[in-house]
């Protein structure tokens, strides 16, 4: 073999190699999984670390701000994630609906998320005034849906299973609507209907003197920074489980 058939040999057998060697080296290096991850329209790799499975949840039956029923049968096969708000709320509904309301134009529409707010105020709170206050937020009725129905019924899922609180304020109200007690928390349910984790959407303590007004803008930057970033990433895991 000549010298000069012999490097034409070297030098394909190394393009070879190199080839070869790319697509293991963005695989072992992460580069390929950040790039997929990053495509808005890609669903996210599973992460294995999965969230624990709290409970199961037992069926309901409400009706969301078009008029129309939901059940638990309906969520299925969907992660989905959960608040008790009223629109009367004088404290913080709004912030809590602005988060979801992020959320919601954050998540990919792709991706099988839903999103369910619970309304605390039964009598007041009907399909139509939630309609309102659901467009009010850019809520997309396809994808977030603000339920009513009885008060036991309310409790039932917010209480027993989302493991959210909601109370009746009959003392020491600060306004005429100031009337009921209930988490600031977003309860995240996976696809087969098992609570699996509870995210903070407000810190506990938004100010020095613990005022939900003097501390909005405090509390806005620690929701960019620490709360929505933990809450998609968990969003995440269950949308990519089986």
């Amino acid at each position: 073999m000549s010298v000069k058939r012999e490097n034409k040999l070297m030098l394909a057998m190394t393009t070879v190699m190199l080839l070869l060697a790319v697509p293991y080296l963005l695989v072992k290096t992460g580069v390929w999984k950040s790039a997929v991850s990053d495509a808005s329209s890609a669903l996210p790799i599973r992460d294995p670390n999965d969230l624990p499975i709290i409970q199961q949840l037992a069926d309901f039956s409400m009706t969301n701000q078009q008029g129309e029923t939901v059940c638990r049968a309906d969520l299925l096969g969907q992660v989905w994630l959960a608040d008790v708000i009223f629109t009367r709320c004088p404290g913080p509904c709004a912030m809590m609906t602005t988060r979801m309301a992020d959320l919601q134009a954050t998540i990919p529409e792709q991706w099988p998320v839903k999103f369910v707010s619970l309304t605390a105020d039964t009598k007041y709170d009907t399909p139509q005034v939630l309609r309102s206050y659901a467009e009010a937020y850019g809520a997309e009725p396809q994808r977030w849906s603000f339920l009513h129905s009885s008060k036991p019924a309310i409790v039932d899922l917010a209480v027993k299973n989302l493991k959210l609180i909601v109370l009746d304020k009959e003392q020491e109200q600060q306004s005429p609507n100031d009337l009921f007690i209930h988490s600031t928390t977003l309860a995240l349910v996976d696809k087969r209907g098992r609570l699996r984790g509870s995210f903070e959407s407000i810190p506990m303590v938004v100010s020095e003197d613990d005022s939900f007004a003097d501390g909005q803008v405090s509390a806005i930057d620690h929701w960019e920074a620490e709360l929505k970033p933990r809450l998609l990433s968990a969003i995440e895991r269950l949308v990519a489980e089986d």
